[in-house]
């Protein structure tokens, strides 16, 4: 188990030279621990911030040196590149070579909601702003997983987690488009999932289709959860 306290006091230091104010360890709420590989999460709240914090700091040395600098770099580079998008948080804070902050999103994600509630704008801005994202040069990739999609309290659709990112700018136009549509029809799985009416039949068929692409595609699973397997399995 990971050192919460040590965690959190570590994270007061940041949080206070950052901000030039006190800062108290009773705000700091632990949302997620994270197995040994992932990153702890936490969020501070004191009525004036209001922060998701992402820390790597008490994963293992060589995992936090690498994997953890990288993906804190990686995610928090994306997170600035798209910070004009509605669907993205904003004020992203590097704390540490570790540590991550950026905006808390008040709301549930769809995991969490019942099926079949939700209005069919709320998919159609979705996917208007996943678009956007790809106009960056940028996908996801991890958009089937009904956690990383938000409903704000707003009733705004939010996407988090850009661990698993990919920049598509240099890569052939066949290529690319076939990456977007792993975003944009993981919006449309959550669509037959949880919304109030059905995909249309235009969205329909180009969901069918790139089904068969899923039968070979590479990027399956959650890189960290892949890597953690594949050190169990080495340790037989």
């Amino acid at each position: 188990m990971k050192n919460i306290l040590k965690i959190k006091k570590n994270l007061q230091k940041m949080l206070s030279s950052k901000f030039h104010k006190n800062i108290d360890l009773n705000n700091l709420k632990i949302m997620n621990e994270g197995e040994y590989l992932n990153a702890a999460v936490f969020r501070y709240y004191d009525g004036e911030l209001d922060l998701t914090i992402k820390d790597f700091s008490t994963t293992p040395w060589i995992i936090k040196n690498t994997l953890g600098r990288l993906f804190v770099l990686r995610e928090g580079s994306a997170l600035k590149k798209l910070s004009t998008n509605p669907s993205i948080t904003k004020n992203v804070i590097f704390l540490s070579d570790y540590t991550l902050a950026f905006n808390f999103i008040e709301g549930k994600p769809l995991k969490k909601i019942k099926d079949k509630t939700i209005p069919k704008e709320f998919f159609v801005t979705l996917e208007k702003n996943i678009m956007a994202i790809h106009k960056k040069d940028i996908v996801h990739l991890d958009l089937r997983n009904l956690g990383n999609i938000i409903m704000g309290n707003d009733g705004l659709p939010y996407i988090i987690d850009f661990q698993s990112y990919l920049s598509i700018k240099y890569l052939p136009n066949k290529l690319k488009n076939i990456l977007k549509g792993a975003d944009i029809t993981g919006v449309y799985k959550c669509w037959e999932r949880k919304c109030s009416e059905p995909l249309d039949q235009k969205r329909k068929n180009y969901f069918e289709e790139f089904k068969k692409i899923r039968k070979i595609w590479i990027f399956k699973g959650y890189p960290l959860k892949r890597l953690k397997e594949k050190i169990k399995s080495l340790k037989k």
